[in-house]
Formats: structure tokens, C-alpha cells, sequence
């Protein structure tokens, strides 16, 4: 059996390495759930698109399809990251 270095293997598969390191951070969707409003989803979705975790694309999908943003703005209660596993 091959034995890996925890650096090159952090490096060849990103995701993987956080799951199995148990650090599994929320997505924008996580953070749209507990949304109160349209507005400021759409504030998240904006902080998302400056910091480079979503594209142009997917933040302008998420905008403008108002069914999706609807039926996921307060779908989460408070507390529920942790019962999911994030941190």
C-alpha cells in the first residue's frame, strides 16, 4: 500500500481532504437557508461572488430565479449547521 503525504494530498484532492479532516464549511446555499428576506439573500450571494466562492454565473442564476430563492430563504433553523456536521 502507497502511503501519501498529508501536503500533496491536501493538494491533488482539496475536498476530499476537508471531509475527511472534518472541515466541511457552509455553502452558499447553507447560508441563503437562513435567510430572512430576497434582500439580504441577495447580500450573501454578493459577498459570496467578492470572495471568489461562486461564479459570476451561478450568483446571477441564483438571483434571478426567484422560485429557487423563495423556496430556500428560511428552510434552516438556528443551530442545524452543527447537527449537520459544518462548522
Amino acid at each position: 500500500m502507497m502511503e501519501w503525504e498529508k501536503k500533496r494530498f491536501r493538494k491533488m484532492f482539496p475536498n476530499i481532504y476537508r471531509e475527511i479532516e472534518g472541515d466541511i464549511l457552509p455553502s452558499v446555499l447553507d447560508h441563503l437557508e437562513r435567510c430572512r428576506s430576497v434582500e439580504e439573500a441577495h447580500e450573501i450571494i454578493d459577498y459570496f461572488l467578492k470572495k471568489g466562492e461562486i461564479t459570476e454565473e451561478h450568483a446571477e442564476f441564483l438571483k434571478s430565479s426567484k422560485i429557487v430563492l423563495e423556496s430556500v430563504i428560511g428552510s434552516r433553523g438556528h443551530g442545524e449547521y452543527t447537527k449537520r456536521g459544518l462548522r
